[in-house]
């Protein structure tokens, strides 16, 4: 499972949003069949339409630590957070 890490707007304002998946297919698949939290439709499409890519969360300290607390959206049937997510691949 990787993380990914997806630059998005949320009512006009930025915002990092992070996914759990195998892989970008699973990951798109489940934001469209998931939901996708509160971000704004037209700041996902980019990734949607490949023109962007998300980014593979590979370490805890690629993450902002006011983001740790954060619940990956994605497959996460355990509703981790980021910080959740590397504490179970240890």
């Amino acid at each position: 499972m990787k993380l990914y890490r997806l630059n998005v707007t949320v009512d006009g304002e930025p915002l990092v949003i992070f996914a759990m998946a195998e892989d970008v297919d699973s990951l798109l698949l489940a934001l469209k069949d998931q939901g996708h939290g509160d971000a704004d439709e037209e700041s996902l499409l980019p990734y949607f339409d490949r023109e962007k890519k998300p980014r593979v969360i590979k370490s805890l300290e690629e993450v902002p630590e006011d983001s740790l607390d954060f619940v990956c959206l994605g497959d996460n049937p355990e509703v981790d957070t980021v910080a959740e997510f590397f504490d179970a691949q240890k």
